[in-house]
């Protein structure tokens, strides 16, 4: 997903964002368990809660860093009626947040991201956020590369997220610095400018900061409160568009309304 400073070339890449529905493909869903359901921010229970769910897969999903699934909703079992087949014919898409081997790296967990959007009984984000352990879950995937890094330990990636966005750039940071079975240790530079609200609704601060503090060197883990991403953009222009000269990877993914920001920055540095 390299991003050059045309703008032409910016609006082909956001033309790749997941979906947030995709179509049911053939064959039986990968059933998992839920093992935990964490609220990182926000109200609990209430609307804006977003919440970090670990799901047990057995060994039996497998997928790489970047990569989406859809989630089958409602799962309830009621195969009498139009209600059923209505839901199974749409998957509703979530990027996966920890790498393939899982945030306790043994290969047969995965997590997902997700805010609560509504409380509606209908909406997949509350129904997430609302597990329980040992709960089952209805998956089909994985899809999606267009948030899948090139397999190159040279590279420079720089990542701006806003909000859930964040979860396809964990998932490939947690795969380039943390997990003890990467088989080629990562010797570029990743580059993550996360936006949020205020401090407290940053996911991931922590784990990040002490990445970034380990590896000064590999990793830089900026913040832009107020969801600023685009001033940050602007902060460090020179910088950035001389990555994207030298062949450097950029990728964006969130709310789509930090755009119009980048999408001036990007046309001054033309």
């Amino acid at each position: 997903m390299a991003l050059k400073t045309e703008m032409k070339a910016l609006k082909v890449e956001l033309a790749k964002i997941p979906p947030a529905r995709i179509v049911y493909k053939a064959g039986d869903p990968d059933i998992t368990r839920v093992v935990s359901v964490e609220t990182l921010v926000g109200p609990k229970g209430e609307v804006g809660e977003v919440c970090h769910i670990v799901l047990d897969h057995g060994g039996q999903f497998h997928f790489v860093e970047g990569q989406y699934l859809g989630v089958i909703f409602p799962p309830d079992g009621d195969v009498d009626g139009l209600h059923y087949t209505q839901f199974c014919h749409a998957l509703n898409a979530y990027s996966m947040a920890s790498c393939r081997d899982g945030d306790f790296f043994h290969g047969k967990r995965l997590s997902l991201c997700v805010r609560r959007a509504e409380l509606s009984p209908e909406s997949v984000s509350n129904y997430l956020c609302n597990l329980k352990q040992g709960d089952e879950v209805h998956i089909k995937g994985p899809f999606g590369e267009e948030m899948v890094f090139p397999e190159d330990p040279k590279a420079i990636h720089i990542m701006v997220a806003t909000t859930t966005g964040i979860a396809p750039f964990r998932s490939n940071i947690q795969r380039l610095f943390v997990d003890p079975h990467t088989t080629i240790p990562f010797k570029g530079y990743a580059w993550l400018i996360a936006g949020a609200d205020n401090y407290n609704s940053l996911l991931y601060d922590l784990e990040f900061s002490k990445i970034m503090d380990k590896i000064p060197d590999h990793f830089r883990y900026q913040t832009a409160l107020n969801n600023s991403v685009a001033d940050r953009i602007y902060e460090n222009g020179d910088q950035i568009f001389t990555g994207l000269d030298e062949g450097a990877y950029i990728y964006f993914a969130g709310s789509a309304s930090m755009m119009p920001g980048i999408y001036s920055d990007i046309s001054d540095n033309c």
